[in-house]
């Protein structure tokens, strides 16, 4: 199956609109919310466009740490953060706690997230190819896991950031034998470095996604 994989939308209706134009399998990686150039109802109208998708059974979407820092009170507030997009999170939380997931492993060895899971918390949490599944499912409910680390660098307290706060530049180490796809750490074009592509480039290069072949287990 062809795979559509799109960046951080912060907002930009149009990149929406031709993402789902394209023939195959959306999955958008998070972060609809919060963007200092265009109005709550452009946020609005882009949760709505995909969320129709969904429905139609043409689209995935990932949790943003931006969706978090509305929809989990205890997360970091990320810049942006408004009331008025508050307001708009609280009338929308049902359905994007309804149609949203916090990660996506499409096959044992290929893990669609936010931001990635670096090497750091795989090798010190005992993770495995056998294991992963299991751990990831376990995690997302607690926020305390790893799954939720907020890294320094972007100003939390842990030494590196978890698969919504992880810094590609920064924090980010491959792990072996798994191919990963994310956004979250904005860039120009999409970066694509041993198994790993961050996707997070609309703001430099409208309308540049991800287009693979991959089949899900």
């Amino acid at each position: 199956m062809k795979y559509i994989f799109i960046g951080d939308i912060h907002g930009k209706i149009a990149d929406v609109e031709v993402a789902l134009a394209k023939p195959g399998k959306k999955i958008f990686v998070g972060d609809f919310i919060d963007s200092f150039n265009h109005p709550v109802e452009d946020h609005e109208k882009c949760y709505d466009l995909v969320f129709q998708a969904i429905d139609k059974g043409e689209a995935e979407a990932i949790y943003g740490n931006h969706e978090l820092s509305y929809l989990m009170p205890t997360q970091h507030r990320c810049s942006g953060y408004s009331e008025e997009r508050q307001m708009l999170m609280t009338h929308y939380g049902p359905r994007i706690r309804e149609k949203f997931k916090p990660y996506i492993l499409l096959k044992p060895d290929l893990l669609v997230s936010h931001a990635g899971l670096t090497e750091t918390l795989w090798r010190s949490f005992g993770l495995t190819f056998d294991n992963l599944s299991e751990t990831l499912a376990e995690w997302w409910p607690d926020l305390r896991s790893p799954m939720h680390f907020i890294g320094r660098y972007r100003g939390g307290r842990n030494n590196v950031g978890g698969m919504f706060w992880c810094d590609y530049n920064v924090e980010f180490r491959p792990i072996e034998g798994l191919t990963q796809i994310f956004g979250h750490t904005p860039g120009r074009g999409i970066r694509h470095r041993a198994n790993e592509y961050c996707i997070d480039c609309l703001d430099t290069s409208p309308d540049t996604f991800l287009e693979l072949e991959a089949y899900a287990d």
